[in-house]
């Protein structure tokens, strides 16, 4: 692996600032960098929930049903998108992922019946029942409920 490709000083420098504005104390100050710039990399990885909502497709829907599936560990959410005929199904991450906390917090709030900006993000790993990836939920914003 060549060291070289993988070294961007900006990052160092962003790492030092965030360190700085976050008014952590710290004896050693590399180590401390250090610690903000795997910070920034877990937060900009592929699979991170930052990345995922970048990466997503927004739609305006309203949540029909949200249930817990426990073979798979995740919620199965039911809506209706503003500019769709039948209703639609998606699954959030699995609630045993890296942002497990996140998971739950987004999808155990009482969101049935509410207008949603759902983000839809397709997952390119592929299992064997769905050897081209498949469609997850990682964030969901509650405009409102629907009157």
């Amino acid at each position: 692996m060549d060291n070289d490709t993988q070294f961007d000083p900006s990052a160092i420098r962003m790492a030092y600032f965030a360190l700085l504005l976050s008014g952590r104390k710290y004896d050693d100050l590399e180590l401390a960098v250090a610690q903000e710039l795997l910070k920034m990399d877990r937060l900009t990885a592929e699979r991170s929930l930052p990345s995922m909502v970048a990466h997503s497709v927004r739609i305006a829907a309203t949540i029909n049903s949200i249930e817990f599936e426990e073979s798979s560990k995740r919620y199965l959410i039911k809506f209706q998108a503003d500019n769709g005929e039948k209703e639609e199904r998606i699954r959030s991450e699995r609630v045993d992922s890296n942002h497990k906390s996140a998971v739950k917090k987004i999808w155990e709030r009482d969101l049935v019946g509410h207008r949603v900006l759902l983000f839809k993000y397709k997952d390119r790993v592929g299992t064997k029942e769905a050897p081209n990836g498949y469609r997850i939920a990682p964030y969901c914003i509650d405009l409102s409920k629907v009157e």
